[in-house]
C-alpha cells in the first residue's frame, strides 16, 4: 500500500452551483441521437456524425468525455453553429426536473439532439411521448469555478485504495461505501465529475454520512500537485 504526506482542504461539492451568465430560452422539443460517443471511446472522428470534431475532436479525452453530447439549433443560444462548437448547456426535463449538463458537437434544425444515454437519463421516468421531451436550456460554464477552500488540515497520510474501482464500473456506488445509500442514486454526471475518496480525518461527524458528497482537494506536500 503507497502512502503519501497530504496537505486537504474540504470543501461542499453542494456548492459548486456557480455559474456563468446564462443564456436560456423558452421549453424546446428534445430527441435523442445516436452518436455512440462512449461506444466510440469519446472520438469524434470515430463517433457518428460529430459536425465540431473539425474542431474539437484533437482535445483532450478528458474534455471530450467531460459531458455527454448534444446537437443543437445554434439559434436558440444565439450562436452560429461553428461558434457553439464545445459550448455547454443545462438541459431539464420538464416533466421529472432531471437535468444533465452537455456539450453542443453540432448542429440540428430542431431543438436538440441529445446523446441517447443523456437522453434517457433525462427519461428516468419513461414518459417521453414518441421519443421526445420538452425541455428548457440555458448555456452554462463548461468549467465552474471551484469555490472557496473551507477548513483543511497539513501532513495528513493518505493511503492507495482499490475499495471503489469507479472506472472500472462505470461510477456506480459499491454496495460496501457507506455514501451509497445517500449519493448512489445521483446522476453519472455528479458520480464522476471527481476521482472518489474515503475519510477519516479532523472534521469527521457523529453522522458519518454528513460528509457524503462532500469534496477534498488535496495537494502532495513533496510535489506540491
Amino acid at each position: 500500500m503507497e502512502r503519501s504526506v497530504m496537505s486537504i482542504s474540504l470543501l461542499v461539492l453542494a456548492c459548486l452551483v456557480g455559474l456563468a451568465a446564462a443564456q436560456s430560452g423558452e421549453p424546446v422539443s428534445a430527441h435523442w441521437f445516436q452518436f455512440l460517443a462512449k461506444e466510440m471511446d469519446w472520438d469524434m472522428n470515430k463517433a457518428n456524425d460529430v459536425y465540431c470534431k473539425r474542431y474539437d475532436a484533437d482535445k483532450p479525452y478528458e474534455w471530450r468525455s467531460k459531458y455527454g453530447w448534444t446537437n443543437i439549433n445554434s439559434d436558440l443560444v444565439g450562436l452560429t453553429r461553428d461558434d457553439a462548437c464545445g459550448k455547454c448547456i443545462q438541459v431539464t426535463n420538464t416533466a421529472n426536473g432531471a437535468e444533465a449538463t452537455v456539450r453542443i458537437v453540432g448542429p440540428t434544425g430542431r431543438g436538440l439532439e441529445l446523446d441517447e444515454p443523456v437522453f434517457d437519463q433525462l427519461n428516468s421516468d419513461g414518459q417521453s411521448h414518441g421519443g421526445d421531451l420538452v425541455v428548457n436550456y440555458k448555456l452554462v460554464d463548461c468549467d465552474p469555478a471551484p469555490p472557496a477552500a473551507g477548513p483543511g488540515e497539513s501532513n495528513v497520510q493518505a493511503d492507495y485504495s482499490k475499495d471503489y474501482n469507479p472506472m472500472e464500473n462505470d461510477w456506480a456506488y459499491p454496495s460496501h461505501a457507506l455514501c451509497a445509500a445517500k449519493d448512489g442514486a445521483k446522476s453519472l454526471e455528479w458520480r464522476k465529475r471527481y476521482g472518489w475518496t474515503g475519510y477519516c480525518g479532523k472534521y469527521k461527524t457523529s453522522k458519518p454520512e454528513d460528509n457524503c458528497g462532500k469534496c477534498l482537494k488535496v495537494t502532495n506536500t513533496d510535489t506540491k500537485e
